[in-house]
């Protein structure tokens, strides 16, 4: 109770204290100021939602648009942590400690579409993506997110959301700079960004290197015990960009190393033993595009991604030792692209493609071994995974942006995907936008989108062999939204939308001493979006979402481990001598247990972030304090594992440094 009396009073100070300096503000413009910014993200284009660029407000689909500079000035660091500044966006973290998104109150595993610069970086192993959840805010430009489906451009899994990271590199613009950050875990972070053009030629390189032994108290665990979590990492990428007015060549590596946090079977894991997660990821890609002539624009891509995995972990406790999993998997994909854009009539906007992947399973082994023996296998050979054959994806799409008059727009999208081993799923969108007038803005969208079942779940059985094809078909899910937008001014912003989905033919899995896959069931999701962004003054701004979600299964019971309320309040105001200060309030609301779990709710929570920024002349400092009033915040734990759930970061001090070169 006093943290919460003490979290409203900090609050106070911090708004009385910058609204004082109002005048002041005023009389003072900075060089970059709130309105500026504010004024780019009303004008800003993007083609995330239909391929074709088009203003946020004007497209048929809920978008949100977060700046590198915002992100910065409210000390984030990671991808990550931005995608909680997004409404109706939940973060946890699993047992192994790899990190997962809600979108809308659906938990992502496979539903969430991410791409870098356009390229999607997800694989046909478990259609995971979170080994970029760690990439660095200083190598990014943007982050694009559709709030709800986006199959009918983008493919399987992008059911519930879909994530482009725009990088600084790939801006013909960007800079050259040196950075580098630390906080009080002792994680340490350097890199650098590289920008030159050469003729008609851009060049952009950019790389980075982090590292940290973080752990955190928690327990107890499966066994009863108490101990620390085991949270190092090790984490390095670089990526290249060349490009001119026709051609852009793209190529990034990046690998990641991480302990298995709170275990892989909710034991804390020796953390002398085993080399935990380690996960190696390459794409490469030349892009080509050009005119025909006037209002007739074609698009052509190729690339190669490859995805590799490698897991030695502690799994359990044994009698005469401890027991340790291994498993090594890589997976490579050619993919080819070409597209047709035809905007020689007022009225229309049409853009028409087809996408060929060729996605081939490298190689794929798994064993148990005993502490002390690793070469020792104690489950037989026969239960690697070994899918049937390449999987073969034919996709053809098609969109159209149809302006009916000055005043109303209609957009219809359709894709049809052939899979080799799997069904031939079809996606569709309607939506329409209907502008009352230059402030007020309404929009209307339905959405039918899917997910291809990934190899894990169509040949995962235990006991083995894995060599046994389940009979699965795609998860489908419909979606309807309305919205409203409305922008008195380049000052003020109020959006708000509902929405409802269901998913069904959903592919759950079962642990038990048979564990596999099966289909059934129907989730449904209700929910409420609300953005409001306000500037008092040249130099003061603020930001809020809020989000509100209701799911509930088949039975129409609630899913447990969601958040129903998620809200952000972000207050910034620029001094008169440059010192930025950002303040950040985070609610997250209780979250249901699921119904044979005895414990009562996981609490929610409040969580205050203070930031303050500086830059002088070429250099840019950056102090953060996360979870200022050090509050307890515990993602969710299966009844049968962690009692008291999975604990989170306390306070934690983070300081950033960058220098334009």
């Amino acid at each position: 109770m006093k943290k919460t009396y003490f979290l409203i009073a900090y609050l106070c100070f911090i708004f009385f204290f910058a609204r004082s300096s109002f005048a002041d503000s005023q009389k003072t413009p900075s060089t970059s100021s709130f309105s500026d910014i504010f004024q780019t993200g009303l004008e800003e284009t993007t083609d995330i939602a239909t391929k074709t660029k088009l203003n946020v407000d004007d497209m048929p689909a809920f978008v949100t648009i977060l700046y590198q500079e915002d992100l910065l000035r409210n000390g984030i660091s990671t991808l990550f942590d931005a995608l909680s500044l997004v409404p109706g966006v939940e973060l946890f973290t699993e047992s192994t400690g790899v990190h997962q998104v809600i979108f809308r109150g659906v938990k992502e595993k496979g539903k969430v579409k991410l791409m870098l610069d356009g390229i999607d970086i997800s694989n046909t192993y478990r259609g995971s993506i979170y080994f970029y959840y760690d990439f660095p805010i200083e190598l990014i430009k943007r982050i694009e997110v559709i709030r709800g489906p986006g199959s009918e451009l983008y493919g399987s899994g992008a059911m519930s959301g879909v994530i482009n990271i725009v990088t600084k590199i790939s801006d013909s613009l960007g800079t050259s700079q040196l950075f580098g950050s630390i906080d009080t875990y002792g994680i340490y972070k350097s890199g650098m960004l590289y920008s030159q053009t050469i003729n008609a030629w851009h060049l952009g390189g950019d790389g980075y290197y982090t590292k940290g032994n973080k752990g955190i108290d928690a327990g107890p665990d499966k066994a009863g015990d108490f101990g620390q979590s085991n949270e190092d990492s090790q984490d390095y990428s670089l990526g290249m960009v060349a490009e001119n007015n026709h051609l852009t060549l793209s190529l990034r590596l990046k690998q990641s190393q991480n302990g298995v946090a709170f275990g892989g079977k909710n034991y804390l894991e020796d953390n002398n033993e085993g080399n935990g997660l380690i996960v190696r990821t390459f794409f490469s890609e030349a892009a080509y595009k050009n005119t025909f002539f006037s209002g007739l624009e074609y698009n052509a891509k190729a690339g190669y991604s490859s995805y590799a995995q490698e897991i030695d972990s502690f799994v359990s406790p044994g009698p005469t030792g401890n027991f340790f999993s291994y498993g090594n998997y890589k997976e490579d994909n050619l993919y080819a692209e070409a597209s047709l854009t035809v905007s020689r009539y007022t009225d229309h906007i049409l853009t028409t493609g087809v996408r060929f992947e060729d996605i081939q399973e490298k190689y794929n082994i798994f064993s148990m071994y005993l502490e002390g023996n690793p070469q020792t296998s104690l489950i037989p050979s026969n239960t690697t995974i070994e899918p049937d054959g390449p999987r073969l994806v034919t996709s053809l799409y098609l969109n159209d942006q149809y302006a009916y008059n000055n005043s109303i727009d209609f957009s219809f999208g359709l894709r049809q995907d052939f899979d080799s081993d799997a069904d031939n799923p079809l996606s569709s969108r309607l939506g329409m936008v209907y502008r009352q007038n230059s402030r007020l803005s309404y929009k209307a969208l339905y959405s039918h989108a899917y997910r291809v079942p990934s190899w894990i779940e169509m040949y995962l059985a235990v006991p083995g062999p894995f060599t046994e094809k389940n009979n699965l078909s795609s998860e489908q899910s419909d979606t309807v939204e309305l919205g409203a937008v409305y922008k008195k001014s380049l000052h003020y912003r109020l959006g708000g939308n509902i929405y409802c989905t269901w998913i069904h033919d959903l592919i759950e899995y079962h642990r038990s001493a048979h564990s596999t896959y099966s289909q059934g069931g129907k989730n449904r999701y209700l929910g409420a979006e609300i953005t409001w962004k306000y500037n008092f003054s040249e130099n003061t701004d603020i930001d809020t979402n809020m989000a509100y979600v209701y799911a509930t299964d088949s039975d129409n019971n609630e899913l447990p481990d969601i958040a129903d309320w998620l809200a952000n309040i972000t207050f910034s105001h620029i001094f008169t001598n440059g010192l930025i200060s950002t303040t950040r309030l985070q609610l997250i609301s209780q979250r249901k247990r699921a119904q044979d779990d005895p414990r009562s709710a996981l609490d929610g929570y409040a969580v205050v972030d203070q930031t303050l920024s500086y830059r002088y002349k070429k250099v840019n400092l950056i102090a953060s304090v996360k979870n200022l009033f050090d509050t307890d915040v515990r993602y969710p734990a299966p009844a049968d594992t962690y009692i008291d759930d999975y604990p989170r970061d306390g306070r934690t001090a983070l300081f950033m440094i960058s220098w334009d070169l």
